[in-house]
């Protein structure tokens, strides 16, 4: 069985390299972007399984990062980072094709355990 993708996206660079090493140590093949538009440039040249972004970026926000890989593929789960979500983003990163909202500061350990629960490592 090939490791399941994961791109990371966060302009937090520590964060988004940090989730990328613990997801490799548990054996999954990861990338990390650290802005909207460079993250879309990997979801258009490259199939993810997973792509785990913060919905608080410039100059584009996570939203475009959401779109981008629902245009790629319905199949691919997406994870929206935030620690600053009203109820109408939610809704709106809801309609746009999240799969799960996660709220930052990160859980790790729950964090991990959803992520092996949709998409099991290699």
């Amino acid at each position: 069985m090939n490791a399941a993708k994961v791109l990371i996206v966060d302009d937090n660079r520590d964060l988004a390299e940090n989730l990328g090493e613990v997801l490799t140590d548990e054996g999954y093949e990861c990338a990390v972007a650290f802005d909207a538009i460079s993250a879309i440039d990997r979801i258009l040249a490259k199939q993810f399984d997973v792509v785990i972004t913060d919905l608080r970026m410039t100059p584009r926000d996570g939203l475009a990062v959401v779109g981008a890989a629902r245009q790629k593929s319905a199949e691919t789960l997406v994870v929206l980072m935030t620690a600053f979500a009203g109820e109408v983003q939610l809704d709106a990163a809801r309609a746009a094709g999240v799969s799960e909202v996660v709220a930052k500061p990160i859980d790790t350990p729950r964090f991990l355990e959803f992520v092996r629960a949709h998409t099991p490592p290699a």
